[in-house]
């Protein structure tokens, strides 16, 4: 399931449109698309009101400083009361919600969107609030305001996040669709166009296509391209040549001559172009913001035992249009190994890889991802002279890292010890030698510290560091020994209250904690955080003891440390660095069939 893109007129004003798919499973489609936008438009359910993913999203506009306009949809379905969610969203998210317009005869097929707002002098009082100008008119007008008078300061409010309009309907019969347009250009801000500026855009989606190949969407942010150019990748440190430019209409591509600063594209001409890379100034293109991480790993086989490396070669794509799937290949082991979301995910795998690469395959039980940290300080060192041509001697002190700091890295060697062109070689390399722990997870929440080292003016040979740094680093992390970090969720229950004993007593059976739960008109919402490992499969078992009443909602809340004793490790994947010999052998290419990373 991803993203899919749309351009269209309306009003005059051009919108490039990206539709988001609203499972959590997609999160990912989701953080890459919020890099890009100029403004957002949430859609919320009438029924179901705030679910996992809105309360995720909002947060993730709320960090990206996005203007956002909401529409209440579904107004036509049984039980839908838009009042109802917009009072949920007005607590939760902000009391700076307000009304454009209302809906009539919820809960029929009949139901429509009023023009008028259901409490027109609530609306005058918000905006005017923002405005001091405007709240004098207001005052001297006995609360009487033309629209010429209030709609560009709604506008200026909505820009800076000081207000956010809701507009009520129904996607399915059109119903408030043109309330949402008219909206959207009234109120959210254009997209900035300095086309004279240097060129500067950001790759955010990847896609292949049979007849052109590997397809980037781009986002320019300042400048212009054209087929032809050749511009500077400035993550990667390398030109690209465009061959093609595209525009997406009606789920087809049309080829454009060129795309200005505020378009969305879709270029070609650039194999090896990834997700997140910058063409031109980085200056201009925002930050990334990351909803959430993939907390799952699952074993992937094909149904034909000869169809093995083409799945390989199918996931490797797969993982190059999505990172987060993080693709593993373990050929000792011939597993076939990605990282996802959730199980919904896993049948929208198969169906890509039958449709598109006509490859039937099985999915194994997801296994939580957990993570581990050093326990103490400790060093690890490595020497490999021999067999020659070969040299590159490290030493490497560790020590642990407050919890969730990553990474660090720096070294205390001369670069006439280690030249430079080594010290990167090393220090690229580190992020893979922590790939897999004592435990067999990826290391964090450490600092590394090169203290040693010698290069040979004759000997030492481009990759000689990256090996020693793997054999170095897993020798230094089985001396300190290490302990299993696990994914935590915070999470909020609602049921009735009669469930309210039951719950409580899961949460603490599933190690969770929580605070004392609130009761209102017979329901309870309960909040807390608790393991992944032990509440997979709980909003399946929440709605059968509530009778279906019951909903769950999780967030992703990082990790902390798993209990002695619980959690799950696992054997090394490939050849472990530790075993010297057999590791060396491989490297040099007398062994095959390993995950090199």
């Amino acid at each position: 399931m991803r993203a899919s893109s749309l351009c269209f007129d309306w009003q005059d004003v051009r919108f490039q449109l990206i539709d988001t798919p609203g499972h959590v499973d997609f999160s990912a489609e989701v953080e890459r698309s919020l890099r890009v936008l100029d403004g957002a438009v949430l859609v919320v359910s009438a029924v179901e009101g705030i679910q996992t993913q809105t309360e995720t999203i909002w947060k993730a506009l709320k960090a990206r400083g996005l203007p956002v306009l909401i529409f209440v949809n579904k107004i036509d379905r049984l039980g839908a009361d838009a009042a109802a969610v917009v009072a949920q969203m007005q607590t939760d998210f902000s009391a700076d919600i307000v009304c454009l317009n209302r809906a009539t005869g919820e809960g029929d097929a009949a139901a429509a969107a009023d023009s008028e707002p259901a409490d027109r002098a609530a609306l005058l009082e918000a905006v005017a609030a923002t405005d001091e100008a405007l709240l004098d008119a207001w005052l001297a007008a006995d609360g009487a305001l033309s629209a010429d008078q209030w709609q560009p300061v709604l506008a200026r409010a909505v820009a800076t996040r000081r207000l956010f309009p809701v507009v009520c309907g129904t996607a399915k019969n059109g119903s408030g669709i043109d309330a949402v347009l008219d909206a959207m250009v009234r109120y959210l801000p254009d997209a900035p166009a300095d086309v004279d500026a240097p060129l500067s855009a950001v790759v955010f989606r990847l896609d292949h296509d049979a007849k052109l190949g590997r397809v980037a969407g781009v986002r320019l942010f300042a400048g212009r391209l054209r087929t032809r150019d050749r511009v500077d990748n400035a993550t990667a440190g390398r030109q690209e040549l465009i061959t093609q430019i595209k525009r997406v209409n009606l789920g087809r591509y049309e080829d454009v001559a060129e795309l200005l600063a505020g378009d969305i594209g879709f270029l070609c001409g650039m194999p090896e172009v990834k997700i997140g890379d910058i063409l031109g100034d980085a200056a201009p293109v925002p930050g990334g913001h990351t909803l959430t991480a993939p907390l799952l790993s699952v074993q992937v086989s094909p149904q034909q035992a000869q169809d093995f490396a083409p799945l390989a070669a199918a996931l490797q794509q797969l993982s190059s249009e999505d990172p987060h799937l993080d693709f593993r290949w373990f050929g000792a082991e011939r597993e076939l190994h990605v990282r996802i979301m959730g199980v919904v995910q896993t049948e929208i795998l198969t169906e890509i890889l039958q449709t598109r690469f006509g490859l039937a395959v099985e999915f194994g039980p997801p296994t939580v991802i957990y993570q581990e940290t050093p326990l103490s300080s400790g060093e690890g060192a490595e020497s490999y002279t021999m067999p020659k041509p070969c040299w590159a001697i490290v030493g490497f002190h560790i020590e642990p890292a407050l919890p969730g700091s990553g990474v660090s890295y720096h070294s205390q060697v001369d670069k006439s010890d280690i030249a430079p062109k080594y010290q990167n070689e090393i220090a690229e390399r580190i992020e893979h030698a922590l790939s897999q722990g004592p435990k067999g997870w990826q290391t964090t929440d450490l600092s590394i510290t090169l203290v040693e080292g010698n290069h040979h003016l004759l000997h030492s040979r481009p990759g000689d560091f990256k090996l020693a740094t793997d054999m170095a680093i897993l020798k230094a992390l089985t001396a300190t020994e290490t302990k299993l970090l696990e994914p935590m969720l915070t999470f909020r229950i609602a049921a009735p209250e009669a469930f309210l004993g039951k719950v409580t007593g899961d949460v603490v059976n599933m190690r969770g904690v929580f605070e004392p739960a609130h009761v209102d008109q017979g329901q309870f919402v309960l909040r807390g955080r608790l393991p992944l490992a032990t509440s997979m499969d709980y909003a399946i078992r929440l709605s059968s003891i509530s009778g279906g009443r019951g909903t769950l909602s999780t967030w992703f809340d990082g990790y902390q440390d798993c209990p002695p004793g619980l959690g799950q490790t696992r054997a090394y994947k490939g050849i472990s660095p530790l075993d010297r010999a057999k590791y060396i052998l491989w490297w040099r290419g007398a062994l095959t069939d390993s995950f090199r990373g």
